[in-house]
Parts: structure tokens; sequence; C-alpha cells
């Protein structure tokens, strides 16, 4: 939540009124479109290619992209607030295109991109080339599925109902947005998402937290603590380089919370990891 502060009276606070995209005359396409085209900027790392978006009068939901493995993401969109509905519906998507082939998942792209011999291997390889070394193979594609539910807000129950699938192994997450008119100007606040919960994020100003892997590696966040520095590897590696000299670094292990946190000494280093046949990226910390 934002709140105006009062600079005269400093223990006053007043709440900004957040509005939905129905109040500001925006459609459920329009948001479509928005968090299509700005996919890199609102996911972390540039981590998810557009594949589809969808088409009127279609069973089809609202957005689907591939990640670096080839897995699909299903994203569900509302202007309003989020219920349990979502879910089922998001999910129904996933029983549809889950069991999608590579050629159906290439003729989405075709005719996403509205090229009518685009090969969807080559077309994901250009896209990840900085992180992958060769391109997938047809059976790559498609092994797993995400959900995403987008929503203006998100009431109790579909929190826990996400919780409750989330705990039973599905891949769901929600992302909540809110919209703003501050000063005549309408301001966007989007919570970033990201499948493996493993990239950079700034929380605010000059802050970061780095995430210590533990998706890819059980020692990652060992070697963190043990040599005072924070890492990224891979695909993951852009965060690290926006780092500068003064900034703190908090390290996040998943299920545990922040375990350490330090400030940066110095620019980005990276070395080539031979056991894991990657690159790593990291910054020395001051703990």
């Amino acid at each position: 939540m934002l709140f105006y502060l009062n600079d005269a009276e400093r223990d006053e606070i007043k709440s900004v009124i957040h509005k939905t995209f129905a109040n500001i005359g925006w459609k459920e396409k329009d948001l479509e479109k928005l968090i299509a085209k700005n996919m890199p900027r609102l996911i972390p790392q540039n981590q998810l290619m557009v594949l589809f978006q969808e088409k009127p009068f279609q069973e089809a939901a609202d957005i689907y992209a591939l990640d670096i493995k080839g897995d699909l993401s299903i994203f569900e969109l509302k202007r309003w607030q989020g219920h349990q509905e979502n879910i089922l519906q998001v999910l129904r998507y996933g029983q549809i295109y889950g069991q999608y082939s590579y050629e159906q998942l290439q003729e989405m792209l075709r005719k996403y991109e509205k090229v009518g011999d685009l090969d969807l291997a080559e077309k994901h390889y250009e896209y990840f080339e900085e992180a992958i070394q060769h391109k997938l193979n047809k059976a790559d594609f498609n092994r797993q599925q995400h959900f995403v539910v987008i929503t203006n807000g998100t009431d109790l129950d579909t929190r826990n109902a996400i919780k409750y699938w989330k705990d039973k192994g599905l891949l769901i997450d929600s992302i909540i947005y809110r919209v703003y008119e501050i000063g005549g100007r309408y301001i966007f606040e989007f919570n970033p998402y990201n499948p493996e919960g493993e990239v950079i994020i700034e929380e605010e100003e000059r802050n970061y937290i780095v995430n210590t892997n533990l998706t890819w590696s059980k020692t990652d966040y060992r070697d963190m603590l043990d040599n005072q520095k924070a890492a990224a590897y891979g695909s993951r590696r852009h965060g690290i380089k926006n780092l500068k000299k003064g900034d703190t670094v908090f390290l996040y292990h998943r299920g545990v919370g922040v375990i350490a946190y330090g400030k940066v000494l110095g620019q980005y280093k990276s070395k080539y990891r031979e056991d894991k046949n990657e690159e790593e990226y990291y910054v020395d910390l001051k703990f």
C-alpha cells in the first residue's frame, strides 16, 4: 500500500487510493497487451518468451510463454480482485494446453508472429542464446506447466487455495498489481514473478535481494556465506552486473528467509565453474 507523507506533521500518513483498470476505462485486453509487450521488464531477467495471446471466442488463457527450459507458463489476467474460480479456470487451460505437442506450440507461435514457416526451437534459441549453448530438442518443450493468476488484489480464499496447491507440488503463483492515480497520472505497481524464484530483485533504492540459487544447487548458498559474496549463474547473471559499490545486498534462502546481508565492495567479477559448466558472476560483500 502507498501512503502520502505529511512533512509538516511527520507522525501522519494518508493512504493513496488504488483503482482498478475498469475504474480508469481500460479493458482486460489492454492489461493483457501491456503485460505481453513488457514481459522482459515485468518478468525479471527476461526469462519468458511470449508464445501466444488469447484470441476472441477461443477457450484459451490470456498469455502463454516459454521459459529457458521450454516449459509452458499459462497466465490468466483479471481487471478486478481475484477469486478461487480464477484458479479453476487457469488449471482448465493447463489440462488443455499442457498436452500440446511441439508442433501445436509451434503453430501457436506462427499465428502470434504471423510467420508461416517459423521454427519454434530456432526462435527459442535466438531469444535465449546468451544463456543456452544449443537449441532444445522437440521433446524438451512443454514438459511442465507453470500457472499464474494476475489480479488487482487477491482475496483470502484465493491465497489459501494457491497455498494448498503449491504445497501439493503444483507450480502455481499469484501476481498482484495495483493502479494508483497520483498528481493526475496513473501509477502501475506490479510484483515481479519468476517461476524458479532465483533472480535478483531491486526491493528499494540501492537495496537488493539476491536469491541463493537453491532451485539449481543445494551448496551455492554455503559458498556465498563462506566467501562473503553474492552470486548468480548462467541466465540469471544480469542482475549482478547492476550492483554497485556501496549497495546493500540481502541473501535470501527460499523457505528460510534472509540469511545474511552486506555492502558491495566493488565491481562484479566472473569466473568459469568447470564442475557446473557455467559462468559465475559475483560481487564481494562486507557482512
